[in-house]
């Protein structure tokens, strides 16, 4: 009985080899054109780009393509935009700025440097006049201003005109006793700069106090005089 089981053994051994032998034959060789076919289909269907350029043949996926980061840009532009409009908003502070805001020292100080690169007499005292009414501006809003205690401030701006439009006048002397063919053009243009001056400070008067009324009066009889009458 033992050895019947023994050789029973070695038979059923022997066959289960000869099957296998015979099923790795069948096995051999690459997968059939079909197959790979079909696998193509499927892969190209399932990735998100559909570009399966790499060989599947040897049953290797391809790598899936990765998009490139965009790159942060958007915040230097934000920071650009940014700063160019707090440089306007700060441009426009400072020419709108009167006599007591923080701003009105950058504006004095933009104003006499202009006044320094001005090249000749004619362009100092053009500029000269301008800051003077500028400073008839500044008068006329800080009376407007019922916020502020504007007094003392009004009383500086009105002695800075005062002081610009003299310094005007100095310029275009110089320029009547140099150029004896643009003295016509000179007295003109004080002239026009007179009757504007007084036809601001004079509307201004009645809401001036007692002492800057008293300086405003003493600049149009000064302004006055500057000019024959036209």
């Amino acid at each position: 009985m033992g050895r019947w089981r023994s050789g029973l053994s070695r038979r059923s051994r022997t066959h289960a080899r000869h099957r296998v032998a015979e099923l790795g034959t069948r096995l051999e060789g690459a997968p059939r054109p079909e197959f790979r076919a079909e696998l193509r289909e499927r892969l190209v269907n399932a990735s998100p780009a559909g570009d399966l350029s790499g060989d599947v043949s040897g049953g290797r996926v391809p790598a899936r393509h990765r998009a490139p980061r965009a790159r942060p840009v958007l915040l230097p532009r934000l920071l650009s935009a940014a700063l160019a409009v707090c440089m306007v908003g700060t441009g426009l502070a400072i020419y709108r700025s009167v006599p007591g805001d923080v701003f009105y020292p950058l504006k004095r100080a933009a104003e006499n440097t202009l006044l320094q690169l001005s090249t000749d007499e004619a362009e100092r005292a053009d500029r000269s006049l301008q800051s003077a009414s500028t400073r008839a501006d500044e008068v006329e809003e800080l009376l407007g201003s019922a916020a502020r205690d504007e007094s003392a401030l009004v009383g500086q701006a009105l002695e800075a005109m005062e002081d610009t439009t003299r310094s005007a006048v100095t310029s275009l002397t110089r320029v009547r006793r140099s150029d004896k063919e643009d003295a016509a053009e000179v007295t003109g243009h004080l002239q026009r700069f007179v009757r504007k001056q007084r036809n601001r400070i004079e509307g201004m008067l009645p809401k001036m106090d007692e002492e800057n009324q008293r300086r405003a009066n003493g600049y149009l009889n000064y302004i006055e005089g500057l000019a024959p009458p036209g």
